[in-house]
Formats: C-alpha cells, structure tokens, sequence
C-alpha cells in the first residue's frame, strides 16, 4: 500500500485461546459383570470392590456370607485398560450345604467371595470367605465360617464371621457385623453417586438364616424354611433366595480441570475436530 506501513505477523508454534477451562468431569463407573475398565486420570480414584454373596444353606439351612468389600477413599490406577472381574454368585438348594460365592478382582486387588451356608443334618459348619457363611440347624459339627477379608495398599478390607447353628440357623456374616439369625449387615458408601449429591448404599449383608430370618442390608437375601439366604454384594436387602447375589465394582475418577492459556495449534485442532473448543 503506497504510503503505508507493511506490518508482518509471524506464527509463534501457538495461539492464545477464548476463555477456556477445559475439564474433564467426575465419571463413575460400575460393573456388575466382567469388563474392561478405561481410566481418564490415574490419582485420586475412589475405588469399591465386592466379591459375590455365598449360597444359602438347605434344609432348614443358614445364610450364605457376604462377599467381601475392598475400599479405597484415594488411590492411584494404571495409565491403560485394566480387566475388572467379577465374581459369580454361590448357589443355594433344598438339600446342600451353600456354596462359596467368586471373587471380584480389579488391578491385582482381590475382593474375596462369601462363604456358603451350613445346612441342617451333617455339614452344619458354615464356609470361611471374605464373610463367612452361617452354621446350620441343630449344630453338631461346627460354627459359622470365619471372615478371611484382608486389607491391602491403600485397600481396607471388611468382612465378619458367620451365625452359630440352632433355631433357626445362623445368618451369614457381612461387611459391616457378623451374622446372628439374621445376616450381618453391610458398609454404607455413597461412591456409586454423584459427589455432588451423594446418597449412601449398603454393600456386602449376608444372608438371613432359615425359618425367614432377615438378610442383612447390602443385597443380603431372607431366609426360608427350606434354605437359608444367599449372601449380598449391594442394593438393598432381598426377598428369599437361596442363591448368593453377583459381585460388583465401583470406580469414580474425580473432575480434573486442565490448565488455560496458549496453545499449540495442533492441540487447538484436536479440540475443535472432537467438538471440546468452546
């Protein structure tokens, strides 16, 4: 332009963006079958984990323990895809001793099963397991089975022994208390809610003995004349089921909030192309 001033701009490597705070926001996760988990962060991650219930014991039998609870307020997960595996529930019938239920397992840490329920003439003894089964009717051959749930790194770990044998039989242990005729109850979390808004859900109540005694609240099953209640893993305390309840994970990852400012324009590109540059 005759007369004027030529001005030249030259490209830095970035560009100053609008006002922009980029945040990736809280995310829970919840498994109630086996899956891979995709972590966004890697600290701070609260963590609850749950082995599946124990199978309620037959014949007048006694409550299946309750799986046990791994929790973690803070920790730190991998960078990458971890497998989440989730323990099948233990069965219950009219004339067997309960079954032991699986374990749930995220990033070597271990939730164990609860143990299966004693049954009413000959294998009274309730099972050991991350809470342990009840003893059967009349017991002659054994007490509720213990709690073997250990804490590990940032974990703590819960569970309780089952109920003694008699009339009616003994409840399962659960993560919160062991088992009397009823089953123990279970941890009460808000993990599994917005933080913003929590609310408190029992995890981990063992199974009711026979003749309908309670379950314990945390998914812990009633228990009926012919078997005792399967053990729990969450919710809230079940109607009669021999069968022990699936286990179940929880994981919820916290805001984190990325810094604003200058940014490169291949960062800009990549924002814009998924829709996040606003």
């Amino acid at each position: 332009m005759p007369g004027g001033t030529t001005k030249y701009y030259y490209n830095n490597g970035g560009v100053l963006g609008p006002v922009n705070n980029p945040v990736t926001p809280e995310t829970i996760a919840t498994f109630t079958s086996s899956g891979t988990y995709s972590p966004a962060t890697t600290s701070g991650v609260e963590v609850l984990l749950v082995g599946a219930g124990g199978g309620g014991g037959g014949n007048r039998g006694a409550g299946g323990g309750a799986g046990g609870v791994m929790y973690a307020s803070s920790t730190t997960v991998p960078g990458s895809d971890v497998s989440v595996t989730i323990g099948s529930s233990g069965t219950g019938s009219g004339g067997t001793p309960g079954n032991t239920g699986g374990d749930t397992t995220f990033d070597s840490i271990n939730a164990e099963g609860g143990g299966g329920g004693g049954r009413f003439g000959g294998h009274y003894a309730g099972l050991p397991g991350g809470s342990g089964g009840g003893a059967g009717h009349a017991m002659g051959g054994g007490g509720g089975g213990s709690g073997t749930q250990s804490p590990n790194g940032d974990y703590t770990g819960y569970g309780n022994s089952g109920g003694p044998g008699g009339e009616p039989s003994g409840g399962g242990g659960g993560a919160g208390g062991g088992g009397g005729t009823g089953g123990g109850s279970g941890k009460a979390y808000d993990i599994a809610s917005p933080t913003a808004s929590p609310s408190n859900v029992h995890y981990g109540g063992g199974g009711g003995g026979g003749y309908s005694s309670s379950g314990g609240n945390g998914g812990g099953a009633q228990g009926s004349t012919s078997v005792g209640g399967g053990g729990g893993s969450h919710g809230s305390a079940r109607s009669a089921n021999g069968n022990g309840q699936d286990g179940y994970a929880v994981i919820k990852e916290p805001e984190v909030a990325k810094p604003n400012g200058v940014w490169r324009l291949s960062e800009v590109y990549e924002y814009v192309k998924d829709g996040e540059w606003v």
